[in-house]
């Protein structure tokens, strides 16, 4: 199903929240053509053509949480991607984003970028899903991959030790994971997230709000650098 009809399919479906208020979704106005040219113009390339037509048809859904596919700029908390839709927030200052490219066939996958704790989680393959699921999640009983990526797979990632030591990557039969880790140096933990499934992520701030962040190109493969503790004590007295 595309996102097109996951939207037409959704308005005037009922939702209760969790505190049980309730409230009957409802369609967007189009994005105005002034506001597709103001988003196009701060991008620096037109917008996927599927997001295009998306943003003629509505904007989004206004629900409890209302959900904004013309919500596009920089990607939140430092995460390392690019430009970036962000259709929707849990609320506690964490955001679900959509990176954005001018050649994207596909307007997917969608993350979910943390402050607390500070990681990035895969959540959806496209966008379709992640409104199907974001809507499921919604209503009761408040299940399935948004829920369990919000309630499970944020203090996993942020525990998880299964980020690769770039140094154990030197020699790699992979060509990206190889010429990465030679840009680097043996401070860098990899985390190849291109195969990556509902759940799966990296921890942003492992070594405290500045931890260096570096990413592969375009390609979902990501590192973050280690801190001394003397570094990380800088950083707690002067914020640099």
């Amino acid at each position: 199903m595309s996102t097109r009809d996951v939207l037409l399919g959704a308005s005037g479906r009922r939702l209760i929240d969790i505190d049980g208020e309730e409230e009957v979704v409802t369609l967007m106005p189009p994005a105005s053509p002034a506001r597709i040219a103001e988003i196009e113009g701060g991008l620096g390339f037109a917008l996927p053509g599927e997001l295009s037509e998306l943003l003629h048809t509505s904007a989004g859904l206004d629900m409890l949480e209302s959900l904004d596919l013309a919500s596009i700029g920089p990607c939140p908390w430092g995460a390392p991607l690019g430009p970036v839709m962000t259709p929707v927030g849990d609320g506690a200052g964490n955001f679900w984003v959509l990176e954005l490219r001018p050649d994207m066939r596909t307007l997917g996958p969608v993350w979910f970028v943390c402050h607390d704790a500070p990681v990035l989680v895969y959540q959806s393959p496209d966008l379709a899903t992640f409104v199907g699921d974001y809507l499921r999640f919604c209503a009761k009983p408040h299940d399935g991959p948004v829920a369990e990526v919000v309630r499970e797979s944020i203090r996993r990632v942020w525990t998880q030790t299964i980020d690769v030591p770039r140094a154990n990557l030197l020699d790699s039969e992979d060509e990206v994971l190889r010429d990465f880790a030679r840009r680097l140096d043996d401070r860098w933990f990899i985390r190849d997230l291109r195969r990556a499934r509902p759940g799966d992520g990296m921890p942003l701030g492992r070594f405290g709000p500045t931890t260096p962040l570096a990413r592969a190109g375009q390609e979902f493969v990501f590192a973050y650098g280690s801190r001394t503790r003397m570094e990380r004590l800088r950083t707690w007295v002067t914020g640099r």
